[in-house]
């Protein structure tokens, strides 16, 4: 399950799991992605009276509950989950200014580049891409077509959203994973670390403030997510990995225009997203990844569409911004690319960090032990 969520090339040679079990783990999956949804939609239907649309955007942070606690193991999950409830208001807020909203996700994207030292952005790093949909574009509460970012009725309710979206896969998984270890985790140098952390920090914090800074530029944490989950790190040697990651995802994005094209209802979008995850993690349990990158693309934007009232212009907009954030990728990996080929010329400094010191590629054990 931990490989579903991961962005690295699999190898040739790579040996695909047997599609009964991948069947079987797709469909624990969705299941985790639907239920926080449908609590937080029953939950404010019986407090408000009404159905509100924002609740399904639990299935957001249950998202990547699932692959922290199935990466990093529960304690991990459950500390993201709190940490999650707790900045989800914060992100709201902040986005009410490109400042603060974009000092907010460098500070994330900072974040993600040192837990890369201890083999840990993998865990984390979906973390700071749904946090991008509540900065850039939070969703509408009790039908409105605005939102009141001050509003502290609604941050409270937010903040209860995104905790038991995240949270639920902390507390559930691991009884699911009891005999199944989890991958190892790869710390990385400190040369490694830092160009991979001003590259995302420097896209992720520049590509926010132009987005807040223009209104009309709505689903804008796509962009965000396209430059977070395709940022290449370690000795890159080569751009062909990134471009064709790059590549998927557009092929993706038309797809999700096609889609979008046809159908009008918004629980239909949605479950459409359920369809192509399915699709998505069956394909990066074997050995076409590639249409993990082509279906995962047109997914996420499904389950955000639930409060999106430009829904027939959402393909569209996916589809520019994944250009545009594959470019900024292309652009911060060839200049990676450069610095290592510059590195190996010249020779690297001794890369002794006292943090990571005695970190080693071994395997995570299983749930129990978590």
């Amino acid at each position: 399950m931990a490989s579903a969520m991961t962005i690295t090339t699999a190898p040739a040679t790579r040996k695909g799991m047997p599609m009964k079990k991948r069947l079987v783990l797709a469909a624990v999956i969705i299941t985790l992605t639907i239920v926080p949804a449908l609590i937080m939609v029953a939950v404010t239907y019986i407090v408000t009276g009404e159905v509100q649309a924002a609740a399904t955007w639990a299935s957001i942070p249950a998202i990547a509950g699932i692959a922290a606690e199935a990466t990093a193991g529960r304690r991990f999950a459950v500390v993201a989950a709190i940490a999650t409830a707790m900045i989800a208001p914060v992100c709201i807020v902040a986005g009410a200014s490109p400042v603060s909203g974009a000092g907010l996700m460098g500070i994330m994207a900072i974040t993600i580049g040192q837990l890369s030292k201890f083999g840990l952005h993998k865990s984390a790093l979906l973390y700071p891409v749904m946090m991008s949909w509540a900065v850039i574009d939070p969703p509408a509460w009790a039908g409105q077509t605005t939102v009141d970012r001050f509003d502290e009725s609604y941050l409270l309710w937010m903040s209860l959203i995104f905790f038991v979206g995240a949270f639920i896969p902390a507390l559930v998984l691991p009884f699911l994973m009891r005999k199944r270890p989890r991958p190892p985790r790869k710390p990385y140098s400190r040369d490694d670390a830092l160009p991979y952390t001003v590259m995302i920090t420097v896209l992720v914090t520049v590509s926010t403030f132009v987005v807040l800074s223009n209104p009309k530029w709505y689903g804008g944490g796509f962009i965000i997510a396209v430059i977070l989950i395709m940022a290449p790190i370690g000795d890159t040697q080569t751009l062909k990995p990134t471009i064709m990651r790059i590549l998927g995802t557009v092929v993706g994005s038309v797809l999700l225009v096609v889609v979008l094209s046809q159908v009008d209802s918004l629980t239909v979008i949605y479950l459409v997203g359920l369809v192509f995850i399915v699709i998505a993690l069956i394909a990066r349990f074997g050995t076409h990844v590639w249409i993990y990158y082509v279906f995962m693309v047109p997914a996420t934007a499904a389950l955000n569409a639930t409060t999106f009232s430009q829904v027939g212009q959402l393909g569209e907009q996916r589809l520019g911004d994944n250009i545009i954030g594959g470019i900024l990728v292309i652009i911060g990996s060839a200049i990676a690319v450069s610095y290592s080929h510059w590195a190996q010329r010249h020779g690297r400094a001794h890369d002794d960090d006292p943090e990571t010191h005695g970190l080693q590629e071994t395997p995570v054990p299983a749930a129990s032990s978590a």
